[in-house]
């Protein structure tokens, strides 16, 4: 892979990954709980379901499920169903801020990675990704697999940075909101957003 078109597909990714919506609100809160550690195992989780949609897509299968819209509308309800599912669990059950990222139980850390997962793997946008724009970041003259092989650690490492420094903020985001009432507001706040993303994503046209 040319160094060019693997600025163009790092910098691709980095937009995907930061810009607005469930997964950056997902580590936010999960730091806001953990700290920024708690962005490890929503890395780990995202990423994950990066590599399995990367796996599919190498092997054409991704692009067989866009091609078919049942198949896709099938993938868009249950990741919008997910959504849903998580918005009404954070609304109804805020969650708490522990006494610091030491204090943390190692089980509940690492509760961040299987939403994660879900959330990717769930979601039709990344299918559409990596299923139509990423081989336009592959050079056919050249061997694909290696190529796979360095987007697949681009990725790991840019979602693990990212989420990194949204959980720091959220961490800091959970020291403001210790305060008074606010972490039910922003958990309810949170959950109503997960829900309008499931119903968004729910009408979204193949």
């Amino acid at each position: 892979m040319e160094f060019h078109n693997w600025l163009m597909y790092l910098g691709t990714i980095v937009l995907l990954m930061a810009a607005p919506g469930p997964a950056p609100l997902l580590t936010l809160s999960h730091g806001a709980q953990h700290g920024a550690r708690g962005g490890i195992p929503n890395a780990l989780g995202f990423s994950a379901g990066a590599l399995l949609l990367m796996a599919l897509s190498a092997l054409g299968i991704s692009a067989l499920l866009l091609a078919s819209p049942t198949a896709f509308n099938v993938v868009k309800l249950l990741g919008a169903g997910y959504l849903v599912w998580l918005g009404v669990a954070l609304w109804r059950k805020p969650f708490s801020i522990g006494g610091g990222a030491s204090a943390t139980p190692s089980s509940k850390l690492w509760s961040g990675f299987r939403p994660a997962f879900l959330l990717a793997i769930s979601n039709p946008e990344d299918t559409v990704f990596f299923s139509a724009l990423l081989p336009r970041f592959l050079e056919p003259q050249q061997p694909l697999w290696p190529q796979y092989a360095v987007m697949a650690v681009t990725w790991v490492v840019a979602d693990l940075v990212i989420a990194v420094l949204l959980a720091a903020a959220g961490g800091r985001l959970g020291v403001w909101l210790a305060c008074g009432q606010r972490l039910q507001r922003f958990s309810r706040t949170s959950g109503g957003l997960f829900v309008v993303a499931g119903v968004t994503l729910a009408a979204m046209q193949h």
